[in-house]
């Protein structure tokens, strides 16, 4: 394959490799529960590049890999210089091609890799399936360790009766045909705590965006109304017809309504609009936390979290001078 960040990503336009990635992250879901699923390149595209003000992250970033000029595999963040990488592929058997990998885990390692709060440390977290071992194999050779955090993947199964919906008395849904982007950006604000910060100012602007998106329904994104018509709560759902499970990105309920069974009459309602319009999707993908266990989800993958780190000194510092950097990578 050949390889490249910046000038390969502006000679195949951004547009056709923002494309490309979706395309690779669709591929995915043939044969594994994708650690990079569709509705995450999409949200990352805009809220996280937004939120963050890296719009150029994935220009500056990821690693491109093209065969026959056709992107077939990347390494890829969620539009953030946090050194948090996965790796996408076109196809199973090249996840597992040794040559391949390597060159990747050396992109994640330089062009991929954070820097600390101290202005050395270079680190890398890269999430991997656990089926790969070849990749796991390939990264402990590499000086990476695997760490106690793991991303397990939960899913809301659907049965055939819908389920039940409750919302506090008063309360009513408005479709993301109904509300303006303030309303999603206000609720997101309050549920975690965003200032006077750009995620505050601009996430009007975020959620505009995410509304241009390719996989997003209005349909399908509800918030709640309290009894005077403020929004307090809000969820989108994302879907494809190669999905088994349709995806949940993001939720969020303000602080003052949390408690009333709101997020779950929210998902309640999604669940149901979704069995009745896609009846081959088999349930509803969530987040990581005790709540969402709490109201059925089941876990159904598990993946594993890498990481790697090294000091790098400035070129003319004088602990710079007996190092061979070229072989930490």
């Amino acid at each position: 394959c050949q390889k490249g960040i910046g000038s390969d990503i502006e000679r195949h336009s951004e547009e056709h490799v923002r494309t490309a990635l979706i395309e690779l992250a669709r591929k995915s879901y043939a044969w594994e529960v994708p650690a990079v699923p569709v509705s995450r390149v999409e949200f990352a595209n805009t809220i996280n590049k937004e939120f963050n003000d890296s719009h150029s992250a994935w220009e500056k970033t990821i690693g491109c890999y093209f065969e026959d000029d056709k992107l077939v595999a990347c390494t890829w963040n969620e539009a953030c210089y946090d050194g948090e990488n996965m790796l996408m592929f076109d196809s199973k058997e090249r996840a597992q091609e040794e040559e391949l990998l390597l060159e990747m885990i050396k992109h994640v390692k330089t062009y991929g890799a954070g820097i600390k709060e101290d202005g050395r440390t270079r680190e890398v977290t890269l999430l991997v399936p656990q089926w790969n071992r070849i990749l796991q194999k390939l990264l402990q050779q590499k000086d990476f360790q695997i760490t106690d955090w793991k991303e397990n993947i939960n899913v809301l199964m659907f049965q055939e009766e819908p389920f039940e919906v409750n919302l506090p008395e008063g309360y009513t849904f408005a479709d993301g045909t109904q509300t303006p982007p303030e309303y999603l950006a206000n609720v997101h604000r309050h549920a975690f705590g965003y200032g006077a910060s750009r995620p505050a100012e601009y996430g009007h602007e975020a959620f505009r965006k995410m509304r241009q998106e390719k996989h997003y329904n209005p349909k399908l994104e509800l918030c709640v109304l309290d009894a005077e018509k403020r929004p307090v709560a809000f969820a989108n759902i994302w879907y494809d017809e190669v999905m088994e499970y349709c995806e949940l990105e993001p939720l969020a309920v303000c602080w003052w309504e949390r408690r009333k069974g709101i997020a779950t009459a929210l998902m309640h309602e999604l669940s149901n609009r979704v069995k009745q319009m896609y009846p081959s999707c088999k349930g509803m993908e969530g987040g990581d936390q005790t709540f969402y266990t709490s109201i059925g989800y089941q876990q159904i993958a598990v993946i594993d979290k890498y990481h790697w780190e090294a000091e790098v000194f400035i070129s003319w510092e004088q602990e710079s001078a007996d190092k061979r950097y070229s072989e930490w990578v």
